[in-house]
């Protein structure tokens, strides 16, 4: 499928897919599935199909629905959460790096945040968490401390 939105394009067949999510046989109305995408600039995208009583339906008459589909453009961080809920441990780590096991505190001395970077700066961590097996998170961590007492 291909399709512009906002004046960019976004095509599945020229992009890279990371991962895929079904809930539901095809012959259901309930049936749901959508494959993350990362196009050859970096910009990930969720292409989603569904039937006639799910999220992506299509009104064709008054009181009649039909299956549908739909691209929605989604920010890095946005893609690393829909990965997180929806593909394997495998899957996720191929894009987004390896993550380091969950501690106790972990639970309360973390916040999610949503903000976006450089991908060339992104493209490094990446790379730098796989090289060094430490999570892209405590990197973040360190390089934002350092950058604080640096001002302070």
């Amino acid at each position: 499928m291909r399709k512009i939105i906002n004046g960019r394009t976004y095509n599945t067949e020229t992009s890279k897919e990371i991962g895929r999510f079904q809930q539901h046989s095809r012959n259901d109305f309930h049936f749901i599935s959508e494959t993350l995408y990362k196009n050859t600039k970096g910009a990930y995208f969720l292409y989603g199909e569904g039937g006639p009583m799910s999220k992506y339906s299509e009104q064709v008459e008054s009181n009649s629905w039909s299956g549908g589909s739909a691209i929605t453009p989604m920010t890095a961080s946005e893609a690393q959460e829909w990965a997180e809920e929806h593909l394997s441990a495998d899957e996720y780590e191929a894009e987004f790096g390896v993550q380091e096991e969950a501690a106790p505190s972990d639970l309360t001395t973390r916040e999610r945040v949503n903000f976006t970077i450089d991908t060339g700066i992104m493209a490094k961590l990446r790379a730098h968490s796989v090289e060094t097996g430490v999570p892209m998170a405590r990197i973040l961590d360190k390089a934002i401390l350092a950058a604080l007492d640096k001002e302070g």
